[in-house]
């Protein structure tokens, strides 16, 4: 298979997720189109052409067909609050969450209540007895849509729940006595990794240390605290803590090197059974059960399928190279998980592999082996960058410095230390003990030097460029890593900074509101090109601060905003106090204008009674007692008392005005997108 059929293939797929609805429909007509094209090709003799019209629309058909399957899946939004009893099997490891015990479960609904199977992710507050995975319920639920909040530099939560087959959200009614477990179930794997994790919690105290050394150990990173991904988020070291095709690759080379030993020491296997091939066979097998308890997520399928290539070809004395390895990757994985394009995973893995072909693929000798793993590693932090900035909004400065020292502590230290403690818990519990305290002892050395790193100043840099950067961007990022003459390389790496310095900005006689997605709460930032304005905090009962600290904060970072002029909060609560305290934590703001004393608040808190009107030309910005904004552009009212933007329609909505000509123009975030390409994951 060569790469050009492997990427054809990818293409169609990702046309089919780029489908609006009706997807049928669309796919149908999607799948004639690509078919004219492959019979053209065909009837002029284009043998290659025709090779790749046919990937296309199988990639097309195969993947459109799963899209329709699961959209016709999903809980209709017209049912959402309905109240069901249904039959749950729980399918993932229960978490205890800010919410309650949340967990995905397998639906099965009496046929009388219009409904087909589908898998939901519940939430059940004071769970009790807890659940366990494997196990079959009789619930009582409350279900709704799929459906998440819209905010531009947030996750798309909509196209994570559908990469993961989720068809409905939904909460088990507590105060009833219809909950009753009926049956153990099955999932022996699942209750084996439930069981691990359970074991690590209870011999590691510390809890942040238990619940990284549960993320290598099972893939389970729930228990992870949001402090501990800020700090690896900030230093670009995410990628060590779920389980990846780093850590599946190294424990495929242990078992290679461990199957070479065996083969040695029993003696019947060398006269059937040739060396390398028993390797390959126990190092693939080592590597699938590890990613089986880890639960198979798609940077363990990718380095399965490569790998497996790679040593199949090896065992045939077949000429091959890493490419034909890549691209059978691709395809696999697609076929395997036709939804794997729409995480970032997929993208980071296959363009770090990528990165690594073309910076050490073609060159002829071997190098120092430091000099080699400095290249390779700045190659594939360079190859990233595009991949990493339209995923999640911001790229780790942080990263390229710490990664240097933290991968290979977690990849020859921590991970084989945690692996190796894994499996001693079949015959040795108390060896497995001593392995798990110890690596608690080793997160608890090194988490100090990643927080200081973390809190760097610029360790972390949020930016949200338009569409055509990334047309100048990846080209000179392929042309950064290809082994070309340095200069060009060097050339084409400055011609990316001009565009990574550059700040959004404002012209004077423009003025923008966005207002933002956060349910019950409110939260719109007005900005002019000499002033930011926040009003409210986006908090609303039980957040606690979390809307201003997961919605507005990230936004003001990707638009380099570095002081906030005045806070208005219309609402003084405790949750409130909390956003306010998340954006002061966060950015310098001037004053904070509050409609009743602040006690025990900051020095800069002033009443609105005494803060009427403010000018920050060309807006004029007015408020009551009570902190009820007005704002007037030149005479004219663009928002106060009455303004109703419907945000859970539309999602988070941006309103620029120009001063001088009067001009508007209204952006919604599901606007002009088909779903689920809304926002990045």
């Amino acid at each position: 298979m060569t790469l050009a059929t492997a990427l054809a293939f990818l293409a169609g797929a990702l046309l089919a997720l780029a489908q609006p609805p009706p997807y049928g429909p669309c796919a149908a007509l999607a799948v004639l189109v690509v078919a004219g094209a492959a019979l053209f090709a065909w009837s002029r003799g284009c043998p290659r052409s025709l090779a790749l019209a046919i990937a296309l629309g199988v990639g097309l058909a195969w993947t459109s067909m799963h899209v329709a399957a699961a959209v016709a899946a999903r809980w209709p939004a017209a049912r959402d609050g309905e109240r069901l009893l249904v039959v749950a099997r729980v399918l993932t490891i229960p978490v205890d969450g800010e919410f309650g015990t949340t967990f995905d479960a397998a639906l099965e609904f009496d046929p009388r209540a219009g409904a087909r199977r589908l898998e939901a992710r519940l939430v059940w507050s004071n769970a009790r007895p807890a659940p366990e995975v494997g196990e079959l319920w009789r619930l009582a639920v409350r279900l709704r849509a799929p459906r998440a909040a819209a905010n531009p530099a947030g996750p798309d939560m909509e196209r994570v729940w559908f990469r993961e087959g989720l068809g409905a959200l939904g909460t088990v009614l507590a105060r009833t006595r219809l909950n009753e477990r009926l049956g153990s179930g099955a999932a022996p794997l699942d209750r084996l990794r439930a069981r691990i994790a359970k074991r690590i919690a209870a011999v590691v105290p510390d809890r942040d240390a238990a619940a990284l050394l549960t993320a290598l150990a099972v893939g389970v990173t729930g228990d992870l605290s949001r402090e501990q991904w800020r700090v690896f988020n900030a230093t670009g070291t995410t990628h060590l803590v779920a389980i990846s095709g780093l850590h599946v690759t190294l424990f495929a080379v242990l078992a290679i090197g461990g199957a070479r030993r065996l083969w040695r020491i029993v003696g019947p296997l060398r006269e059937w059974w040739p060396r390398e091939g028993f390797a390959a066979v126990l190092g693939v097998t080592a590597a699938l059960g590890y990613a089986l308890l880890a639960g198979f997520s798609v940077p363990t399928q990718r380095t399965l399928v490569m790998l497996t290539a790679w040593l199949l070809a090896r065992q045939a004395a077949r000429a091959h190279g890493a490419l034909h390895a890549f691209a059978v990757a691709i395809v696999v994985v697609i076929v395997l998980d036709p939804f794997a394009p729409l995480a970032s995973g997929f993208w980071l893995s296959f363009g770090a592999v990528a990165a690594i072909v073309l910076a050490s693929g073609t060159r002829i000798g071997r190098a120092h082996w430091l000099h080699e793993a400095t290249r390779v590693q700045l190659a594939v932090s360079i190859a990233l960058i595009p991949v990493t900035l339209a995923a999640f909004g911001g790229l780790s400065l942080a990263g390229l410095v710490v990664n240097a020292a933290a991968i290979p502590v977690f990849t020859c230290v921590l991970v084989p230390l945690t692996l190796a403690s894994t499996a001693a818990l079949a015959f040795a519990p108390s060896l497995a003990d001593a392995g798990f305290t110890a690596g608690g002892w080793l997160h608890a050395l090194l988490w100090p030097s990643l927080e200081s790193a973390a809190s760097w100043p610029h360790a972390l840099v949020m930016l949200a460029p338009p569409a055509w950067v990334y047309l100048v961007v990846v080209p000179a990022v392929a042309i950064a890593v290809l082994p070309w003459p340095r200069g060009l390389r060097v050339t084409a790496a400055a011609a990316v900074v001009p565009l990574a310095a550059a700040t959004p900005g404002l012209p004077p006689s423009q003025v923008t509101l966005t207002v933002f997605d956060v349910g019950r709460g409110e939260a719109i930032v007005i900005r002019t090109a000499q002033a930011v304005v926040v009003y409210g905090t986006g908090d609303s009962f039980g957040t606690a601060g979390r809307r201003m600290a997961r919605v507005v904060v990230p936004w003001l970072r990707t638009q380099q905003v570095a002081r906030v002029d005045r806070l208005v909060m219309p609402r003084l609560r405790g949750d409130h106090a909390a956003g306010a305290a998340e954006l002061v934590a966060a950015l310098p703001v001037d004053e904070i204008l509050v409609p009743r004393p602040w006690s025990g608040g900051p020095g800069n808190a002033v009443l609105c009674a005494e803060r009427a009107a403010w000018s920050f030309p060309p807006v004029r910005f007015s408020v009551t007692a009570d902190c009820e904004m007005v704002l007037s552009i030149g005479g004219r009212r663009v928002f106060g008392r009455g303004a109703r933007f419907d945000t859970a329609r539309d999602g988070a909505i941006s309103l620029t005005v120009d001063a001088a000509t009067g001009a508007s123009h209204r952006w919604a975030a599901r606007d002009g997108y088909p779903w689920p390409w809304r926002a990045p994951v």
